[in-house]
């Protein structure tokens, strides 16, 4: 998605740790997003079990470490891969409303 200055484009960024499920229930929350230019990175953060993409949106970009670097170590890694004007660090389980975005990027 590109940028235009009506939608900045915003990355989402979360840490996925040995938790395959919640992350695919965020993800799965994240598919019914009504802000038109967002990407979501998703950090597997050394994961027993290295997480697999299987939602469908392309908007994802899937990063793995081979050692947990902690919550800010893989935040700010997953910082690297982010191309947002804005950025919401967010925990994988959570369940996001469609218009999470919408009042945040008002405000700023």
């Amino acid at each position: 998605m590109s940028s235009t200055p009506q939608f900045p484009l915003v990355s989402l960024i979360t840490i996925n740790y040995n938790a395959q499920g919640e992350t695919d229930q965020f993800l799965k929350s994240c598919a019914n997003l009504t802000y038109p230019n967002y990407q979501i990175i998703v950090v597997d953060n050394g994961s027993r079990d290295p997480f697999k993409k299987k939602s469908n949106i392309t908007e994802i970009k899937l990063v793995h470490s081979k050692v947990n670097l902690g919550f800010a170590g893989g935040n700010n890694l997953g910082l690297k891969y982010s191309s947002g004007e804005y950025v919401i660090f967010i925990n994988n389980d959570t369940i996001v409303s469609p218009d999470f975005i919408q009042p945040i990027i008002k405000i700023l």
